[in-house]
C-alpha cells in the first residue's frame, strides 16, 4: 500500500465524504429522537435513505479512484514513482473500504447515543446490526463502482456502467418500497435490487434470516473488488 497515494486520495475526496457522512448522521439522529421511531428508522432511513445517500459518495469517489485518474492523466504521474499497479489498486481499495467503515462506525455510535438520550426503545444490538447491514450494501455498491473504474480508462464509461448500475439498484429499491405501503404488484420489484439483501425488517424483528443475505452482499463486494484490482493491474493504460 502507498501511504502518499492514500493521503492524496483522502484529501481529494474529503469534501464529498465528509458532507455525505455528516448528513447521514444528522438525519439518523433526528429520526431516532422522533416519535414512531420504528416506522421511520426502518423503512425510511435504513430501507431507503441510507443506501441512496451513500450511493452518491460511492459513485463520485469510486469513479475518481482509478478511471478518473487515468482519464485526467494523473495516473501517469503516479506510476512514474516506483509503485506497482497492484499497489495503486489496493491503496484505492483500502481508502474506499476504510471511508465506509468510518462512516458507518460513526452512524453506529450516533444511533446508540441518540437512542439512549431519547429512550427510543431500540436494543443496542439491533442498532449495531442495522448499521452493519447498511454498511454491507454500501460495500457491495463500492465494489461494483471499483470494478468499473478498474476496467475502463475513461470516467464516462466507468460511470456509464458501474455508476448507472448502482443508480438502477437504488431506483428499483425506491419503487419496490411502495409495496410496503400497500401498492400491489411491486413486491417482485424488491427482488430486482441487491438492496433487498439487507433485510432490515428481520433485524428489527430480532430474527436471523438477515445473516446469509449479508453474506451474499459480502460475496458481491469481494468479487467486484477483485475484478477491479485484477483488471487495472493487467489492462493497457494510455500513459
Amino acid at each position: 500500500m502507498s501511504f502518499p497515494l492514500l493521503k492524496q486520495t483522502f484529501k481529494s475526496n474529503f469534501a464529498v465524504w465528509g458532507l455525505v457522512t455528516l448528513v447521514m448522521n444528522v438525519i439518523l439522529a433526528q429520526l431516532i429522537m422522533m416519535k414512531q421511531t420504528q416506522a421511520l428508522v426502518g423503512p425510511m432511513y435504513y430501507g431507503m435513505l441510507a443506501s441512496t445517500m451513500v450511493a452518491l459518495f460511492v459513485v463520485i469517489s469510486g469513479n475518481k479512484l482509478l478511471a478518473g485518474q487515468v482519464d485526467q492523466g494523473s495516473m501517469a504521474y503516479i506510476l512514474t514513482a516506483p509503485i506497482r499497479r497492484t499497489t495503486v489498486a489496493i491503496t484505492q481499495l483500502v481508502y474506499m473500504v476504510g471511508s465506509l467503515v468510518v462512516t458507518y462506525g460513526a452512524m453506529a455510535g450516533v444511533s446508540v447515543i441518540a437512542n439512549n438520550i431519547a429512550d427510543a426503545g431500540f436494543k443496542t444490538q439491533t442498532l449495531l446490526n442495522l448499521n452493519f447491514g447498511a454498511f454491507m450494501v454500501a460495500l457491495a455498491f463500492a465494489g461494483i463502482m471499483f470494478a468499473a473504474s478498474g476496467i475502463f480508462n475513461l470516467s464516462k464509461y466507468a460511470f456509464g456502467t458501474g455508476g448507472l448500475l448502482v443508480i438502477l439498484f437504488i431506483l428499483l429499491a425506491i419503487v419496490g418500497s411502495f409495496a410496503d405501503y400497500g401498492v400491489a404488484g411491486l413486491e417482485n420489484v424488491q427482488h430486482l435490487t441487491i438492496v433487498s439483501l439487507f433485510d432490515y425488517k428481520n433485524i428489527l424483528a430480532a430474527g436471523s434470516k438477515w445473516l446469509p443475505k449479508l453474506a451474499a452482499l459480502g460475496g458481491i463486494a469481494a468479487v467486484t473488488f477483485g475484478i477491479g484490482t485484477t483488471a487495472f493491474a493487467k489492462k493497457d493504460l494510455p500513459l
